[in-house]
């Protein structure tokens, strides 16, 4: 039963490998598609009865099976008298018929001559006319592959789409990230420079207020040696110890 599968699947790689001339590989869908094609071509309904007869199961005959380890006498068959002719154009035969009703002595060497290059031109023609039509069968295996590629391809490229979109939006953000860092560093910049200025502000002013008293200081100090001094003089002093005039009455003049 598998020998026939056999057979009609090489005889469907062989079509293949002629139609399309060596120019396209075989896809997994071809493989089915020629595999299909020999298995309904051998598995018949007639086949597996001439199988399960050739192997005596059905009818249930053994010596099929004895019989061939029996030996048995090589028979040499007849000689077949019909003649084959290589030649299966009907165009050629037509030729040759026309060649045959116009030349009556058909050992004239021009006769011969015409007659192979009739024989010639026509199996040119059925090999181009084969060729053409593999190419053309290759041709269209290979737009309906590359057919079948566009989907493919149309989705890779939205694939490639997605990514580049999300990028794009991941790079974004990046910068919206980096934006609000620098603008928050800035801020927290010009908060410490706001706040060493009120310090510092806040010094000055400390500093303006100390000066006062530090010269009131050195005035009663200076009021009290120049009070010191006059009355070691035997002079009366001008002002008091805070700095007011002091008027003595006329009596102590």
């Amino acid at each position: 039963m598998f020998k026939p599968l056999s057979s009609a699947y090489s005889g469907q790689v062989a079509g293949f490998m002629e139609r399309c001339q060596g120019l396209t590989s075989m896809s997994k869908r071809d493989f089915y598609l020629m595999f299909i094609a020999a298995w309904e071509a051998s598995f018949k309904e007639e086949t597996i009865l001439k199988a399960f007869e050739a192997t005596g199961v059905l009818p249930l005959n053994p010596e099929v099976i004895l019989k061939k380890f029996h030996t048995s006498q090589p028979t040499q068959g007849s000689s077949s008298n019909s003649d084959s002719s290589a030649l299966s154009a009907s165009n050629w035969k037509i030729t040759e018929g026309l060649l045959q009703q116009v030349v009556k002595n058909r050992d004239d060497p021009q006769a011969q001559k015409l007659s192979k290059a009739f024989h010639s031109i026509s199996v040119q023609k059925m090999l181009l006319e084969q060729e053409t039509q593999g190419l053309k069968e290759a041709l269209i295996h290979e737009r309906r592959r590359r057919k079948r590629g566009k989907p493919r391809q149309a989705k890779a490229q939205a694939t490639q789409a997605r990514r580049e979109a999300r990028a794009e939006v991941r790079i974004v953000r990046e910068k919206e990230k980096a934006k609000k860092a620098a603008e928050k560093a800035s801020r927290a910049a010009a908060c410490r420079t706001q706040q060493q200025l009120q310090n510092a502000l806040k010094a000055t002013q400390k500093g303006n207020k100390m000066r006062p008293k530090a010269a009131t200081k050195a005035t009663q100090k200076k009021l009290e040696f120049g009070e010191a001094s006059g009355a070691a003089a035997g002079q009366e002093p001008s002002q008091s110890r805070h700095g007011r005039a002091i008027k003595l009455p006329a009596k102590y003049r």
